[in-house]
């Protein structure tokens, strides 16, 4: 029986391309850096989404939360959308890998907005009854299907700069918001610090995300990765996929 199955951009099937590339693809040890397909994927990666350097990582969620961690220090608070992935979907990583409280805010379609972050912004480090605002988290494309505009993410983006915060965005469905919005997805993430980005969300790969960042951003993900088991050794019959989609 032939169906369409619309529970998710994530029941996607490989390509024979695909296929053909894992068959095919030169690999070695990754956790020694060793794996050249693996390095060609985080290349590309990085460089569509301008940033200095890329991480392949088993998922989106592992992506996520290894930005979360790398950017903050046990006892911060991450201010987020209450309807976003990383807090509805991720099973309370946050709190329990990075050991950060979420302030999960409601707002309009998920979006955040300067005055919201003005709002859940910690007042400063003095009192000590209360924990240090850590990072700003962003989605877009976002779960409820939802786009937001480069306007917004500027907007978003220099509220936390005027208060010294990081910015992350899950980027998950980057590229659908970069079609929908007819711009280059390093446009989008010139207002980000780090952006994870999934392969197997609507690209169709079978496995794996890249996050990005400052090369000293992903020097310190890299360690966080092996700290949660992410290291990993062939990845490039993995990452082969990733650079097709």
């Amino acid at each position: 029986m032939n169906y369409i199955d619309l529970r998710s951009d994530s029941v996607t099937q490989p390509t024979q391309e695909m296929r053909d590339a894992m068959y095919t693809a030169p690999v070695g040890d990754d956790e020694y850096g060793d794996d050249p397909t693996v390095k060609n994927l985080e290349q590309l990666c990085r460089r569509k989404v301008g940033k200095e350097a890329g991480l392949f990582v088993a998922s989106g969620t592992m992506g996520n939360q290894l930005a979360v961690m790398t950017h903050t220090v046990r006892g911060d608070e991450i201010i987020i959308s209450s309807g976003s992935h990383i807090v509805v979907h991720e099973v309370g990583a946050a709190a329990i890998l990075s050991g950060v409280k979420v302030k999960a805010v409601e707002c309009q379609d998920d979006i955040l907005t300067p005055a919201i972050i003005e709002s859940a912004c910690r007042p400063s480090d003095e009192d000590i009854t209360q924990p240090k605002s850590g990072l700003v988290c962003i989605e877009n494309a976002l779960s409820n299907g939802k786009v937001m505009t480069l306007e917004q993410m500027k907007a978003v983006y220099d509220a936390a700069k005027a208060h010294g915060l990081p910015v992350h965005l899950d980027g998950a469905r980057l590229f659908n918001a970069s079609v929908s919005l007819g711009v280059e997805a390093k446009e989008l993430t010139q207002y980000c610090d780090s952006v994870m980005v999934c392969l197997s969300k609507g690209l169709c790969a079978p496995v794996g995300s890249v996050l990005c960042g400052s090369a000293e951003f992903i020097e310190k993900a890299r360690k966080n990765r092996k700290l949660l088991g992410g290291g990993m050794r062939q990845a490039g019959l993995l990452a082969a996929c990733g650079i097709i989609a």
